[in-house]
């Protein structure tokens, strides 16, 4: 999945979900899912910014979107189990970009959106395991020996 696609995937599962709850999101609220300091991804988002750092609180905002990210995420897969995979497509999508909506998943799920990932797994948890492995193969081959 592109990252674009991964983005707007979790986006319409969050404007989705909070009208399916009757959760109000203000069209700031919903505009701030697109934000991202690196490159403008509609014209206003700027003055979107703005309004929504004198106007809101970002903290309710974002506790507010981490438990519909969950909420939908859960719904999803109680409804289609296949669809975890798509969820996981998304997240894994976003990993190397910088988009304040992975503030929210980070919260959510857990997902560090700065750590790097080789095949769906941290590449540190995954050098932890080799060495693990490596040891374990070591200790085996030197108790054969003996």
């Amino acid at each position: 999945m592109e990252p674009v696609a991964a983005k707007q995937f979790l986006i319409s599962r969050v404007i989705e979900e909070a009208t399916s709850e009757g959760v109000p999101l203000s069209d700031v609220e919903k505009k701030m899912l697109q934000f991202t300091e690196v490159h403008p991804t509609i014209p206003d988002i700027y003055e979107v910014n703005d309004e929504f750092e004198r106007n809101y609180d970002s903290d309710e905002y974002e506790a507010k979107i981490t438990q519909l990210l969950k909420n939908a995420r859960e719904q999803d897969e109680q409804n289609n189990p296949n669809q975890g995979q798509e969820w996981n497509d998304a997240l894994n999508a976003l990993q190397k970009e910088d988009h304040y909506i992975l503030v929210m998943v980070n919260q959510a799920f857990g997902v560090d959106p700065n750590a790097s990932y080789f095949l769906g797994v941290r590449t540190r948890d995954l050098l932890i395991y080799v060495a693990i492995a490596i040891a374990l193969v070591l200790t085996i081959l030197w108790r054969a020996g003996r």
